[in-house]
């Protein structure tokens, strides 16, 4: 039996009404109620996966105290087991996938399982049949980092199903081989010594399962920031080295793009669980730049793609001699309050053809949660060449303030950062998130 373990700790609250019936000792009948039809049409029937969510004493270790699930807490969690584990894996590698290897059977209980040492109980898979999930009590979508721990809980151990299956490479245990301990919970400085979490130093197989768990939830812009806060580089190229072990067994052994998967685990889970792009794109996080190019990132609004062109056409006119075309545009953040927009251009005749040219609109910013406001201060000199043509496009990011936001292709290959207006939810543009 594999599980989830994490440091914790907590007091356990003993059951002071005693004279009752127990039930789950078998024998017990139930109505079908409304979630049980739920349940068997969203996982029972498509994929003979059963959700045990009435108590059942023989399904847990008798040694612990344990709690019920409560009743309502139920189809929203397995919303998120179904919209951003099934599904994902669904799209990616065929409904006959999660018939054939996911467990058939997941056990739902509502408290966290206290064990010695001052761990809990998160999660368990057992021999790739049967997966209980703890503390589905304190399970609230809307709570991003509560619906999180939940999903994490899932795809580490789905994970280890799979490796139960077909195992991983050897190499990747070689990566980190003196990290790894059995006092992981009291181990301190597990980023240094190259481990995405203090639980993935507890044996390979651990760190394998957070691995995966961790960049599938994280998503890029979460797993990014969490590597570019580790501050030492060794630490780093160790587990980008297990990254890579990662997405190539994920392909060579299952043939899923794993990077595919982390998208549409994202989406789904941005969908169920919202989340807005601030704590990723900015000065000093994870990114600090979006390049947007409208030829090689399809998709954009209307509005934006209508003034992307009108300042293509202008620009293009604007010296009869060079021609100069439009390449894209890449808005970076330099500093806490401002912001440097490139706008990118060649010419396409004349003497100077094929030279690269850059404008460079500097703009202040203010930013409130998810939302900034640019200013246009500076222009350097290409700038103040273009600037009446490119008008159209610089002047669509100071019309008003615009929400940092996630964007995705139709095909859910990739995820973008972008902006929207505040004024017109249905304009925005987007582009490729960068440092």
């Amino acid at each position: 039996m594999l599980a989830l373990i994490v440091a914790g700790s907590g007091c356990k609250k003993e059951d002071e009404n005693l004279n009752r019936e127990i039930v789950g000792l078998g024998g017990d009948k139930w109505a079908e109620t409304t979630l049980d039809k739920w349940l068997f049409t969203n996982f029972t029937q498509p994929y003979n996966l059963y959700v045990k969510y009435r108590w059942d004493g023989t399904e847990y270790d008798n040694s612990k105290t344990l709690t019920p699930v409560k009743y309502e807490k139920v189809q929203p969690l397995m919303e998120v087991v179904k919209g951003s584990w099934i599904d994902p894996y669904t799209a990616e590698a065929g409904a006959d996938f999660i018939k054939k290897y996911s467990p058939k059977q997941y056990v739902l209980v509502g408290s966290l399982q206290y064990n010695s040492g001052g761990t809990v109980t998160l999660g368990e898979a057992e021999g790739g049949v049967k997966v209980t999930l703890f503390n589905v009590n304190n399970f609230d979508k809307s709570e991003r980092s509560v619906a999180k721990r939940v999903l994490k809980t899932i795809h580490h151990e789905f994970t280890h199903i799979l490796n139960q299956t077909i195992t991983y490479q050897k190499e990747f245990q070689q990566i980190t081989p003196s990290g790894y301990t059995a006092d992981w919970n009291n181990s301190t400085g597990f980023a240094a010594n190259g481990f995405i979490s203090q639980y993935a130093q507890a044996a390979p197989g651990e760190d394998y399962a957070e691995m995966v768990s961790i960049m599938l939830t994280e998503g890029k812009s979460g797993y990014e920031a969490l590597l570019k806060a580790n501050t030492s580089t060794t630490a780093v190229s160790s587990i980008r080295a297990k990254e890579a072990l990662v997405v190539a067994y994920f392909k060579q052994t299952w043939g899923i793009d794993f990077y595919g998967l982390q998208t549409r685990v994202q989406k789904s889970f941005n969908d169920l669980s919202p989340i807005n792009l601030s704590p990723y794109l900015g000065f000093g996080k994870a990114f600090s730049s979006v390049n947007i190019n409208p030829v090689t990132t399809t998709g954009l609004s209307d509005e934006f793609t209508t003034a992307y062109s009108n300042a293509k056409t202008a620009l293009l006119a604007l010296n009869t001699t060079a021609k100069y075309e439009l390449d894209n545009m890449t808005i970076t953040f330099t500093s806490a309050t401002e912001m440097q927009m490139k706008v990118n251009f060649h010419a396409t005749a004349g003497t100077a053809t094929g030279t690269a040219y850059t404008g460079l609109f500097t703009h202040t910013y203010a930013a409130t949660g998810n939302q900034v406001t640019f200013t246009a201060t500076t222009r350097d000199a290409y700038a103040n060449v273009i600037a009446t043509a490119v008008a159209p496009l610089t002047g669509y990011f100071v019309q008003s303030p615009l929400l940092l936001d996630y964007f995705y292709t139709p095909d859910m290959r990739v995820e973008y950062g972008g902006f929207r207006k505040t004024t017109n939810a249905a304009s925005f543009t987007y582009g490729v998130l960068g440092n």
